[in-house]
């Protein structure tokens, strides 16, 4: 009985012993001193920049705290292929006492590649005032692209239209046919081309038979015009579209398919 009760007595006190070493490894975080894990709040994001120029906020976040305003510090990686002008970042900072901090991004529309995209990747490189600093999400890419607005510009839109064997135009019919159309977002509907000497057009066309050109008025507040081109019985018309900036949306002919007429309306 002596033995049992002294084993039992030793089997207690190990079990005590190994609570006690459990509670003594116990680990508590510390937000304020302990190691900072800093991260991007996403791995990548598309901007798109219309003409009045856009931004995005990407929130960095670290794991500890600290007393006074912390630098979020970056470096443009190697392998980006915007350029400096083609974007601005600033905001690059977490307030004191605060975990998360943002930087903001602003593209430049002007600077923009007029097709397709560019991208800016940014590595995260230090937290001013962070301990043993490790990272999460350390790289980001930004995705730049021209955004462009599909209401047309208001104002006085040129057509400039030509013919190349000088007797008007023929489009869906051989002996003349219906004009290059652009549709309003309100109903409006215009129609412009050269006449033809084969038939009587049913709308106001240009009497010019080997070139020439025309203008219609797009009012303010118009969310969209179609613009659409009946067809080139011959190979013969070409035409251009103008907008009052004076650059050239569309460029057609001669010999092009009917059907609807893109518009550069980054170039409006």
């Amino acid at each position: 009985m002596k033995n049992i009760i002294n084993k039992l007595g030793i089997l207690l006190a190990g079990v005590a012993f190994i609570l006690s070493s459990c509670e003594e490894e116990k680990v508590v975080y510390d937000s304020v001193s302990g190691q900072t894990l800093a991260s991007f709040s996403t791995s990548s994001v598309n901007l798109g920049v219309p003409t009045e120029g856009a931004s995005v906020e990407i929130f960095v976040t670290a794991s500890t705290e600290f007393d006074s305003e912390r630098t979020i510090s970056l470096e443009v990686d190697p392998a980006s292929t915007a350029s400096a002008d083609q974007y601005t970042i600033s905001n690059k900072g977490i307030p004191a006492g605060e975990y998360v901090g943002q930087i903001t991004i602003e593209g430049d529309f002007e600077a923009l590649p007029e097709e397709g995209l560019t991208q800016l990747i940014l590595n995260l490189t230090d937290v001013s005032g962070s301990n043993d600093l490790t990272f999460g999400n350390e790289t980001l890419t930004v995705s730049l692209f021209r955004e462009c607005s599909s209401a047309p510009t208001p104002g006085a839109w040129t057509i400039n239209m030509g013919d190349s064997y000088g007797d008007g135009w023929q489009t869906d019919d051989a002996n003349g046919g219906s004009g290059l159309t652009c549709t309003l977002s309100d109903g409006t509907v215009f129609e412009v081309g050269l006449c033809s000497p084969y038939e009587d057009k049913n709308y106001d066309c240009t009497s010019e038979l080997s070139s020439g050109s025309t203008i219609i008025i797009i009012p303010e507040g118009i969310e969209f015009a179609d613009w659409n081109f009946p067809g080139d019985a011959y190979g013969e018309i070409s035409f251009s579209i103008v907008a009052p900036n004076g650059n050239t949306v569309a460029e057609v002919g001669p010999g092009a398919d009917a059907g609807a007429v893109e518009i550069d309306f980054c170039a409006q």
